[in-house]
């Protein structure tokens, strides 16, 4: 299991229910999750809803989008093995994404929607944590995938997708980091490198199982890995 980061940085302001209304508007996987487990949407199609509400984020906000969908996750988990042998493991998964989202959440929201100045060294560290919160998020969700068996379809297609979307992630958000902590020369050589790339729908690909249709959900592009310019 990697290291929790969660002691890395100071604490930071607590969410609220209006700041949490806020992140589910801005992440549309959540609900797009919460519609495949209650069978409201169904099949392959379900599932693409949710890939692409996520693969087109940067790591950033699709850490905040696994987080939601998470608790959505540890909520309607089969009863059977929630009060059995993956009590721990969903708790466990409760505390990871609480903490990502009063963590990276917060300073999101802060500086996107809040006009919030951060401090410059609390939020690298927020943004320089958030391969490995990717990571702990995949490992608990390659837990949970592995005890699932044919009598729970539904809740194996959407933790196989969460797990695919964090793993995916973790691995783009390293690039995304070396990026930020690269040398200010080579940034200068290379106008480039003073933006993250902007989100694609294709960012993480589909699993090859799969087809995504014509049209893909609405991308959010504010992204903490993108820094200001004239500062």
């Amino acid at each position: 299991m990697v290291k929790s980061p969660k002691d890395r940085h100071p604490p930071v302001r607590k969410m609220s229910e209006q700041d949490m209304a806020q992140l589910y508007m801005h992440t549309e996987a959540p609900l797009r999750l919460d519609a495949l487990l209650q069978g409201q949407e169904v099949g392959d199609a379900a599932q693409i809803a949710v890939h692409d509400a996520i693969g087109g984020q940067t790591p950033d906000l699709a850490l905040i989008s696994l987080s939601l969908s998470a608790l959505i996750i540890a909520r309607d988990f089969p009863l059977e093995l929630k009060d059995g042998e993956m009590g721990p493991v969903l708790r466990e998964l409760v505390v990871a994404s609480e903490d990502n989202l009063i963590t990276v959440g917060r300073l999101w929201l802060d500086t996107s929607c809040y006009g919030v100045e951060p401090d410059i060294k609390e939020a690298r560290a927020i943004v320089g944590s958030i391969p490995d919160r990717l990571r702990i998020l995949t490992s608990i969700f390659m837990e949970l995938r592995d005890v699932l068996d044919n009598g729970h379809e539904i809740m194996y297609r959407a933790v196989k997708t969460l797990y695919y979307q964090a793993e995916s992630h973790a691995d783009l958000a390293d690039k995304f980091v070396e990026r930020l902590t690269e040398p200010q020369k080579k940034k200068k050589r290379d106008a480039k490198a003073e933006e993250a790339p902007k989100p694609k729908l294709d960012q993480v690909p589909l699993p090859f199982e799969l087809m995504r249709p014509k049209v893909g959900a609405d991308i959010v592009t504010f992204s903490l890995f993108r820094e200001k310019r004239g500062r």
